[in-house]
Order: structure tokens, then C-alpha cells, then sequence
């Protein structure tokens, strides 16, 4: 199964997790990053009610070819109990008929069920499935990568 790591990252957290396990599993790796540069104010103010109003931003990238594998992992930290706004835009990418895991970097280690459902259902609305949620201890803050 041919599987690509999809991820953004703001301060390198979700970038050495996805790293780690791109090496574990040998998928094909790819970052995204924003057109706007974020530093911490601007990653919560407008990053964060962005995240939670689950708005794309505009990023540096063209769109990414994923025609060609079978399982996608998208990978993004989590702003204000939602991932980032780049997020929405990696989900955009999105060709149909695609099993996708969702890996969220946060430093609580987990997200709120209703933010899951959110989450899913926008995967779900461009035609792929969600076959994994997977939330994760951010390694920076509370030890290595497991």
C-alpha cells in the first residue's frame, strides 16, 4: 500500500513526528507551508478562530499530486481544540475514493469528540474515508516520540 504523509507544522513538533514515522513506514513525505508567515501571535490571533471555524489558509504549495496513493496522513497541530487552518487546506487536496488517517499534534494529547466529528466530516465531504484518528502527545512538551 503506497501511503504520503501530509503535514504542517508551525514550531517543528508535528514535523519531527511526521519524520519518525514516515522512516518508520517508509510513505512519502510532503509539508505545506502558509503563504502568510505565522509567528505565535498570529498562529492564535486569527490562527485560532480560523482553526475553529475550520477555514483553509493559502499556502505556499500548488496543490499536491496524491492521486497515486492508496492512504494519505494528514498531520497538523491542533489551535484552539481543532487543527490548524492549513489543515483544511491539505484536505482540499483531497482526491475521492482515498482512505485517510488524521494525526493531530497537540500538547494535551487529545481533542474533544465534537471536534473529531467536525474533523471527519470534512474529510468525509470530498469523498475519502477516514480509517484512523490519531491523537498525539505533543513530543516537545511532554517527552519522545512513542
Amino acid at each position: 500500500m503506497k501511503t504520503a504523509i501530509v503535514y504542517y507544522s508551525l514550531k517543528g513538533s508535528t514535523k519531527k513526528y511526521c519524520e519518525s514515522l514516515a522512516k518508520e513506514s517508509g510513505a512519502d513525505i510532503f509539508e505545506v507551508t502558509e503563504k502568510r508567515h505565522r509567528g505565535m501571535f498570529s498562529a492564535f490571533i486569527p490562527g485560532c478562530p480560523d482553526a475553529m471555524k475550520q477555514k483553509a489558509s493559502v499556502l505556499t504549495e500548488g496543490p499536491i499530486d496524491l492521486t497515486s496513493y492508496d492512504k494519505i496522513v494528514i498531520a497538523s497541530p491542533v489551535w484552539a481544540g481543532m487543527p490548524a487552518p492549513a489543515f483544511n487546506s491539505i484536505v482540499k487536496m483531497l482526491p475521492a475514493g482515498k482512505d485517510v488517517e488524521i494525526h493531530l499534534v497537540s500538547g494535551g494529547g487529545s481533542t474533544e469528540a465534537e471536534a473529531h466529528e467536525k474533523v471527519i466530516a470534512l474529510v468525509e465531504k470530498s469523498g475519502s474515508k477516514v480509517v484512523a484518528f490519531k491523537d498525539i502527545a505533543n513530543p516537545s512538551m511532554n517527552g519522545p516520540v512513542k
